[in-house]
């Protein structure tokens, strides 16, 4: 991963432009919120290139927002494959800006939204994987389930699962 580069929380509001710009192209800004950003259990993780405007906090300002290159969200959501169990999450909006692939960056805002899991006490965790990002969750312990489907105006698609055990307790991640 890019030295210059941080992954922090951020406000869900600040991951919307690169989803829109890599997942939601013909969507106004507004329509790439999803169900759930707002929920108080739900994470926003940004990959925050440097420098970022003096005396702003990335992980809560929208100003900087042409500084984030990587983002993902992690929101509680019964899998549609297990929907009685309460402890399902769903990851959603993952997305790298073009210059910024291949860099472990994906990885990066995967991770920090894997260990929130954990410290929210664990539990599914599970989402619709866009078949090219195959590969970024099957190296951080997804399986498949199911086939590829098509998902209208955005692409080919994987179920992709893996649980998450509760963290330690005491255990804290620096941000």
């Amino acid at each position: 991963m890019d030295d210059g580069v941080t992954v922090v929380f951020v406000a869900a509001e600040a991951t919307w432009p690169l989803r829109r710009q890599v997942l939601r192209p013909t969507r106004s800004l507004p329509e790439c919120a999803y169900p759930g950003d707002d929920d108080p259990r739900a994470a926003h993780a940004a990959a925050v290139s440097s420098p970022v405007a003096p005396g702003t906090d990335p992980r809560t300002a929208r100003d900087a927002k042409t500084a984030i290159v990587a983002v993902g969200t992690v929101i509680p959501e019964a899998a549609p494959f297990d929907p009685d169990r309460t402890d399902a999450w769903r990851i959603r909006g993952m997305a790298t800006a073009a210059a910024a692939r291949h860099g472990g960056l994906g990885t990066a805002v995967l991770d920090l939204l894997v260990d929130h899991v954990g410290r929210c006490g664990g539990g599914l965790l599970w989402c619709h994987a866009r078949t090219p990002a195959l590969g970024l969750y099957r190296r951080a312990g997804f399986r498949p389930r199911g086939e590829v489907f098509e998902l209208p105006e955005i692409g080919p698609h994987q179920v992709m699962w893996r649980t998450v055990a509760p963290a330690a307790p005491g255990a804290a991640r620096s941000q």
